[in-house]
């Protein structure tokens, strides 16, 4: 049987087999994430765990600085610009985030005193961030130029390294001290550090050291435009915790991040068939199929809500099991914030539509109005009912993503076609019915027996319609063999 899946290994195409491992990476990483949560929320008090999450928050508000995120969309565009020197890019890239960590760091220096009163922390901390986040892009160029040419195998030693050597250290470092807090963040920096210089050490001598500021300008030029819609991203998924730990406290803001975390774990489910969809998508629309596509999309869009109502049923023991006792009260969080994944899937879903057009720029506009938006509510609604009200006003705000996204997209889309491509009235209906059921679930968070008795029925119904189901995925992997 080895012998025959080896076979079988062999014979697939190496774009798929880079997909494969990629997903498996992905999963791997999180996996490891999720299960270190629990270790660290019982070694940690929830003050301590608050201060890493805060400063993980504020380690993705510089990144955007130190970066311009210039290892994201711009990155593969100037491979596929400059094939005949990608290693000389990858390097300039590289020396650009030096550069720009640089900047940040002078500017740091200047403004120190209330820079480190903004974000809680000291000098030391500070720095040590600046430095962690110059080497964290070496990793990321090297890993994407390798995907480029479907070489994947490092890729995984890589990724699998950082993901192990992160909580191994962390566990190690915060034995040794009474400030726990403190040192789950220096070790976390630590790992990150020295695996980066590694690879920074790598694109310098596949580089052959140049710099060509052709290649700097190229990017900085693409990605400038960018900056409003990634700090909008991130004001959505970050900003939630620095304003419940200003407002607050550290203790809060930990169970919050715990709860969030958590809740976004069924982002693997819907990303993963976010990705399974694209390619088929664009050529169904290439075939001007769309009954097809409406089809297709309400049983998928029922799929992903069916799989996250089930979870919510389980939010009591899931959120037990990663923070204990003490993170009792995250399961009132956990609920919305899962929810929020269906629209999440939704506004991604309706983006990609927006891509095929070439109708990108909405999409900076949405991001900055959810943003602001989330802002708004986050301080108005924080300091009348509490810390839970960010998960639900970061849920209000999906909804209001999706929404947006769906309105411009079928705008564009009957502009060009003269029709609707998506069901609305069922996407609408299944909405209103995962958010009913999230409110239902949660009152019966103390009530085991009838969450059970739901879970079972739905087991039942689940492998009663499997030949259904099974016929279904077959049916939509023979489509996109032949596509």
């Amino acid at each position: 049987m080895i012998k025959k899946l080896k076979t079988y290994y062999n014979k697939v195409p190496i774009q798929a087999k880079l997909a494969f491992w990629t997903f498996v990476c992905s999963c791997i990483q999180k996996g490891i994430s999720i299960i270190t949560v629990p270790i660290f929320t019982r070694l940690l008090t929830t003050e301590q765990y608050g201060q890493y999450s805060v400063y993980m928050s504020w380690l993705n508000v510089m990144g955007i600085f130190t970066s311009l995120r210039l290892y994201a969309g711009v990155y593969n565009k100037g491979l596929s610009k400059y094939k005949e020197d990608m290693d000389g890019y990858a390097l300039s890239m590289q020396y650009t985030t030096t550069i720009l960590s640089g900047i940040v760091l002078i500017v740091y220096l200047i403004f120190h005193k209330p820079l480190n009163s903004l974000m809680d922390l000291t000098t030391p901390f500070v720095l040590l961030m600046i430095l962690e986040l110059c080497m964290t892009t070496p990793l990321q160029f090297w890993s994407i130029r390798q995907r480029y040419d479907f070489k994947y195998k490092g890729v995984v030693a890589a990724t699998l390294s950082l993901a192990i050597a992160n909580p191994v250290l962390g566990l190690i470092a915060v034995q040794l001290t009474e400030e726990k807090g403190y040192a789950r963040i220096v070790s976390a920096a630590i790992a990150q550090i020295c695996i980066g210089l590694i690879f920074y050490t790598v694109n310098l001598f596949k580089g052959k050291f140049k710099f060509n500021v052709e290649y700097s300008k190229f990017a900085l030029k693409f990605n400038f435009p960018l900056l409003p819609h990634y700090f909008s991203e991130y004001i959505l998924n970050q900003s939630d915790r620095i304003m419940i730990q200003k407002i607050v406290g550290y203790s809060e803001a930990a169970i919050y991040s715990v709860a969030y975390n958590a809740g976004m774990i069924m982002t693997i489910v819907s990303s993963s068939i976010n990705q399974a969809l694209v390619p088929w998508l664009y050529q169904t629309l290439d075939k001007r199929n769309y009954k097809e596509i409406k089809q297709t999309t309400n049983l998928v869009g029922l799929f992903v809500a069916v799989a996250l109502a089930l979870f919510i049923l389980v939010t009591p023991e899931a959120t037990w099991i990663l923070g204990g006792d003490e993170y009792e009260a995250a399961k009132y969080i956990m609920a919305p914030v899962t929810a929020s994944v269906y629209f999440l899937f939704w506004y991604t879903l309706f983006a990609n539509v927006e891509f095929y057009y070439d109708k990108n720029k909405f999409t900076m506009f949405v991001s900055m109005f959810g943003a602001a938006l989330n802002l708004i509510l986050n301080l108005i609604f924080i300091n009348l009912f509490g810390y839970m009200a960010a998960a639900y006003t970061s849920l209000v705000c999906y909804i209001v993503y999706s929404v947006g996204h769906y309105l411009f997209m079928d705008r564009v889309f009957y502009k060009n076609e003269q029709c609707h491509l998506f069901d609305v009235k069922i996407l609408i209906l299944i909405s209103v019915v995962l958010l009913i059921f999230m409110f239902g679930a949660m009152m019966l968070y103390d009530y085991p027996i009838p969450r059970y008795a739901i879970l079972a029925a739905s087991a039942i119904v689940i492998i009663v319609k499997r030949k259904t189901l099974i016929q279904f995925v077959r049916k939509f992997s023979k489509k996109k063999k032949v596509d």
